[in-house]
């Protein structure tokens, strides 16, 4: 049996959605529920098993993995409480099953790596940074494994959270080009938190957040964006043992350091808090939104939920 529409309003479209700013704060109440929650089942566990230890062996850090469980929850609970399902909920935010295909997630981490690699390796040739021996407190693949199990909780937490619900509502509310620029300057604002930031730091950051949604929107694909994110940073760590966003991890065996000016190598921010990578990404995310074959704009409009 069918319900009569709600009418246009302030809270509602003429089509009976919620509108995007309030969408935006139920997602708001519905991530601190889901960190209340998240956070008292993890000290319950924690209180009763061996599990911290047993993650300080295996280099899990369980407080990261907590905040993306929180993140994801809160995207479900949205879904619901907004839209009626949940479920469908993956879909319109570019996290159901098509976006976990193989081309654009492939597609995501090629790009990724290249964004930072490419800059990178060319102030290594040029005389911008320079590599040099380092101490080893831990194997290479022992390192390697740290920043991985770091970094992707991490880049989950991101996605989701800035180019997921939140990018969607606001696409719907302001179109995509906007919702890009409004999400991409909240992900440099958020890195304010990191050690040490500067202004072209930040800069730097708010071009990565640009980049990560044009491969969001270009495939479709959620996990095609926290696949580009984490392959950009563990490039950085495994590959360059360079810092990432200020966060100096584990370098066994040798480093890259900056021997040019900060404003372009990102100084001890790492490689991605300089003018190098700005233009990296500046010319990745032009050459990608141009080549994609993929409406740019949503072509249906978002389905209203269902009585």
């Amino acid at each position: 049996m069918g319900t009569t529409p709600v009418g246009p309003g302030a809270f509602r479209t003429a089509s009976g959605d919620l509108r995007a700013p309030w969408r935006v704060a139920v997602f708001g109440m519905a991530l601190v529920a889901c960190g209340a929650a998240v956070s008292a089942i993890g000290f319950s566990i924690a209180a009763s098993t061996r599990l911290i230890g047993l993650a300080r062996i295996a280099r899990l850090p369980l407080d990261q993995v907590a905040i993306a469980g929180s993140v994801i929850a809160a995207t479900w609970l949205t879904g619901r409480l907004v839209h009626g399902d949940g479920h469908r909920v993956w879909d319109r935010v570019g996290f159901g099953r098509e976006a976990w295909r193989a081309r654009p997630m492939l597609l995501g981490a090629s790009v990724g790596a290249l964004a930072i690699a490419v800059p990178s390796l060319l102030m290594l040739a040029f005389g911008g940074m320079r590599i040099e021996s380092a101490a080893a407190a831990d194997s290479p693949a022992v390192a390697a494994w740290a920043a991985f199990a770091l970094l992707l909780p991490a880049a989950v937490t991101e996605e989701v959270l800035v180019r997921g619900y939140l990018f969607s509502a606001c696409r719907d509310g302001m179109g995509t080009a906007r919702a890009i620029m409004v999400t991409s300057a909240l992900f440099g604002l958020a890195h304010l938190a990191n050690p040490e930031p500067t202004v072209i730091s930040m800069i730097a950051v708010t071009f990565a957040g640009l980049f990560l949604a044009v491969v969001r929107v270009t495939t479709g694909s959620l996990v095609a964006a926290c696949t580009a994110h984490l392959a950009f940073n563990l490039t950085q760590v495994v590959a360059l043992h360079a810092p990432v966003s200020g966060l100096a991890l584990e370098t066994p065996g040798y480093r890259t350091v900056p021997v040019g000016p900060d404003w372009l190598t990102g100084g001890a921010w790492g490689p991605e808090g300089g003018a190098g990578v700005i233009a990296a990404l500046a010319l990745a995310s032009f050459i990608i939104w141009n080549r994609s074959p993929v409406a740019h704009e949503p072509t249906t409009p978002t389905p209203a939920a269902t009585p």
